[in-house]
């Protein structure tokens, strides 16, 4: 028999976000769906677990680029050589259509981990062909402007060796707690570590310091550098713009203070911090229209505002 799967208590910056916007969705998010996978889970944590999976079209952008870009980056590692730009954005199309196909049909339902879902499906969105039209095409225009950036230039004559990470799912200890991290892109630049995140959206991410922070601990903590060594950037790939930080030790203190206090916040709420259990009363909702009608959950969430209109999905 293979060891029990425990849902343990870490902390990233995505959770804390999420912890941050709405309680109630972090509860759905990180416990309420835990064993919605077996077949013999109860229709609600079933439904919470599917629901979990779901995308929407701007993550879905985002994940489709981060995809494309990582498959050259291993393909440089390995030392296979990357296909022409035209034939990367045809297989891109290929593969968005299929997506859609997929998620159009509700075949996320049963395989929900593996299989393309989109909220906007999910919940029965009046969503014009232009919109979807113009999701495809945001998603060539990132990468148009990736590949022909000089950023992919120095990637692609890089040597194999100089790639540390490409969108590996990471750990580190702070204290007690595990943080959990997910490099796009860590290279080895002379006696630096330069860190590459990709970021697709129309309009620039207005607060990227506590995600860039995290990666500039995180590098300098697991290869063992001063943290002045370690050199993050961002590119707005949609505008075709670098912006590069530096993490010094004045920031640093203040980035663990922040987790520090991230950390009890999240474990007061829960029923037992050692055996991470946590109940759903605990966790209040914040009904907003906006922020609502964007979340995965809303169909078991159901909060207090009737103009939302949640439709009960097929089958």
């Amino acid at each position: 028999m293979g060891d029990i799967l425990r849902n343990t208590f870490s902390w990233s910056v995505s959770r804390d976000s999420t912890f941050l916007e709405c309680p109630r969705q972090y509860y759905y998010r990180y416990y309420g769906y835990w064993g919605g996978w077996e077949p013999d889970a109860p229709e609600r944590v079933r439904r919470i677990y599917v629901l979990k999976q779901l995308t929407n079209r701007p993550m879905w952008i985002g994940q489709v680029v981060h995809e494309c870009i990582k498959r050259s980056l291993d393909n440089i590692r390995r030392g296979i050589p990357v296909l022409p730009v035209e034939e990367i954005l045809s297989i891109t199309r290929d593969r968005m259509r299929s997506d859609f196909r997929d998620s159009r049909a509700g075949r996320y339902r049963e395989n929900p981990k593996h299989v393309c879902g989109l909220i906007e499906h999910e919940y029965g969105r009046n969503v014009p062909d232009e919109q979807w039209r113009e999701a495809a095409l945001q998603v060539d225009n990132c990468l148009r402007n990736f590949y022909g950036s000089e950023v992919w230039d120095r990637l692609r004559r890089m040597r194999p060796d100089g790639f540390l990470e490409i969108e590996e799912l990471s750990r580190i200890k702070l204290d007690d707690t595990e943080i959990i991290i997910k490099l796009d892109c860590a290279v080895r630049e002379t006696d630096h570590i330069v860190i590459w995140d990709w970021k697709t959206g129309r309009r620039e991410n207005p607060n990227p310091n506590l995600q860039m922070a995290c990666y500039a601990y995180y590098a300098a903590h697991t290869y063992a550098i001063p943290i002045h060594h370690v050199v993050t950037r961002r590119f707005e790939l949609f505008h075709g713009e670098v912006h590069e930080d530096m993490l010094g030790e004045r920031a640093l203190g203040e980035l663990l203070g922040y987790i520090r206090g991230s950390v009890k916040d999240m474990l007061a709420t829960l029923d037992d911090p050692e055996r991470n259990t946590a109940s759903e009363e605990k966790f209040a909702r914040v009904p907003e229209h906006r922020r609502c009608r964007q979340c995965n959950f809303l169909d078991v969430c159901k909060p207090d505002l009737p103009s939302l209109g949640v439709r009960n999905p097929p089958g």
